[in-house]
């Protein structure tokens, strides 16, 4: 490859600190920290600051693309440019239940190997359902949703070509803790969420291997002093979480508080965002759904049901921000660092020699200058 870029003068957050750095960057890897490099790029980022590069794992589309039906190499390329410019390195496409074929075919699309290898960006699949509780299944059609079936995980995931990194489940659904021990065998992450299983059902699942949980806290059952259920579980045990926080999924509070139960090492910041994210408001679709946007919000038009979001990551961390009120090195686990661990990525979510060379740039009023994917310069912002 032999390309080199040196970020000199930047805030650098690294292992829980920040520290005025310069950033050496080689062949797509962090390659050491000072300016004494001949490099063939010079950032300048003097104020501003550097942190690795942000990850959302669970996202089903932006501007007007929607992973389950869309899926060109142009549209991908227009919504990856947006997410790019919000700050994101690397994200999973999230495919949501959908008729068999349907979600076969945006499968294969989002996985063709020229397309992963134009977009590094593209780290994985995130597959919501179709092994879902029906009381509690939010944008998904009911009709759809299924016990769960290794036969029909496995068509699911040749149609990725192995690239399914994450599957929501519901701990309830028959055949559940067999399903679980098997995919947790190969590699694959299994979240929990669209449910209202009990606590022990919930304990069970995460025995069996589950290692996170969907959107916390909604499309779950709550819990309640006789009876804890699938909440109590999730909060009690030592798995990831995912967390909302545009504001409407989850008040500010219930975000400290969440941070303070489950520790800032465990919860992952995602968007769920649908294709109006960055389009104003109005009536968009998620998957076979439709749905209206109201001064930000997405619900269901059938039903008023909130339908995924229209968060974007950067607006994400200004809300951690203001949320928790804590400086900007507590936040950035949130943003990459756990997401990476979850996932099993050892290579991503960290500044340090080695690791391929995501890194977003921000300035002082937290807006994004510059995202990096590879040790390339996805997205600068014009002067």
């Amino acid at each position: 490859m032999n390309e080199s870029l040196l970020i000199r003068g930047g805030k650098v957050y690294r292992n829980g600190r920040c520290e005025e750095l310069d950033l050496f960057i080689k062949d797509g890897a962090f390659a050491g920290f000072d300016r004494d490099r001949p490099a063939g790029e010079v950032f300048e980022a003097e104020t501003m600051h550097v942190i690795p590069g942000m990850i959302d794992i669970h996202t089903h589309g932006a501007v007007g693309v929607d992973f389950n039906l869309f899926a060109d190499e142009r549209e991908i390329e227009k919504v990856v440019g947006f997410f790019a410019s919000k700050g994101v390195s690397g994200f999973l496409p999230t495919v949501l239940t959908d008729e068999p074929e349907v979600m076969k075919t945006q499968l294969s699309k989002l996985t063709r190997p020229a397309l992963l290898k134009r977009f590094p960006q593209i780290l994985g699949i995130h597959l919501e359902g179709p092994f879902l509780n029906a009381s509690y299944k939010g944008a998904m059609k009911e009709e759809l949703l299924k016990e769960c079936d290794l036969s029909c995980f496995d068509e699911l995931q040749d149609a990725a070509r192995g690239m399914i990194r994450v599957i929501t489940l519901s701990p309830e659904v028959r055949g559940c803790r067999t399903l679980i021990r098997e995919l947790t065998g190969r590699g694959v992450r299994v979240s929990l969420g669209h449910s209202g299983a009990g606590y022990e059902e919930t304990i069970g699942a995460i025995d069996a291997g589950a290692s996170s949980t969907t959107h916390i806290m909604n499309a779950m059952k709550l819990l309640h002093m006789h009876d804890p259920a699938i909440l109590t579980a999730v909060l009690e045990r030592d798995i990831y979480a995912e967390m909302i926080v545009d504001g409407f999924h989850l008040h500010p509070p219930i975000v400290r508080l969440l941070l303070k139960i489950k520790g800032w090492d465990r919860m992952i910041a995602v968007t769920d965002s649908i294709m109006a994210a960055g389009y104003p408001d109005g009536e968009y679709l998620l998957g076979p759904n439709r749905v209206v946007v109201k001064d930000g919000d997405a619900k269901l038009v059938e039903n008023g049901v909130r339908a995924g979001s229209t968060l974007t990551m950067d607006k994400a961390l200004r809300n951690l921000l203001d949320f928790t009120r804590v400086p900007l090195q507590r936040i950035v686990p949130l943003l990459s660092t756990n997401a990476a661990r979850m996932l099993g990525l050892s290579d991503l979510g960290e500044i340090a020699l080695g690791k391929r060379a995501d890194a977003t740039i921000l300035d002082s009023s937290m807006d994004v200058v510059a995202t990096i994917t590879s040790g390339k310069i996805a997205y600068r912002r014009e002067e």
